[in-house]
């Protein structure tokens, strides 16, 4: 995970844990800019400022297992654990699931699944229909990671891939 320095204006008792929390919103915000290529690719067009995407908690993550509920926590260690159970990984061999996941790689792999499946139904051009105009460019990305243009399978793959290497689902194995 790469660090970025926290605004001066954020205040914590911990300035580690501050430029970590810091570097984690950075690469929130990759995901979303990859999320919005990825949507806005196949002729979607992304809405952040809904009502529907402020709902209340408690709540189930959506198309997720409802056994665990997301709860809105004040930065702590509980908090924490939220956040490592919504990035668990996979178990080795879990099959993609887009509804009732367990998993967010699980969901990934569904979308990758999804995306293979539509490709080889309908055709590439078919699927990734989208205004090229309302790509982010190809670019780095501050604290690290890249933004990739969605275009095509391959670099629907790529922009998926992104996402998961930085830890949404990703298995790592800690040495």
């Amino acid at each position: 995970m790469s660090h970025v320095v926290a605004s001066p204006g954020l205040c914590c008792r911990d300035p580690e844990a501050s430029e970590v929390v810091a570097s984690v919103l950075v690469e929130e915000m990759l995901h979303m800019t990859l999320t919005a290529n990825l949507l806005n690719a196949v002729g979607g067009h992304p809405q952040l400022d809904s009502p529907r995407m402020l709902p209340g908690y408690p709540r189930c993550l959506p198309h997720g297992d409802c056994s665990f509920e997301v709860p809105l926590l004040r930065f702590s260690r509980e908090a924490l654990d939220v956040f490592l159970k919504i990035e668990c990984p996979e178990a080795p061999g879990a099959p993609p699931e887009s509804d009732a996941y367990e998993t967010i790689g699980q969901f990934y792999d569904a979308i990758r699944g999804g995306l293979r499946a539509l490709c080889a139904e309908l055709g590439e051009p078919r699927v990734f229909c989208g205004d090229p105009a309302r790509q982010i460019s190809d670019a780095p990305f501050p604290g690290g990671g890249r933004i990739i243009a969605v275009n095509s399978l391959a670099s629907a793959l790529a922009a998926l891939d992104e996402i998961v290497e930085q830890g949404e689902g990703a298995a790592h194995v800690e040495v």
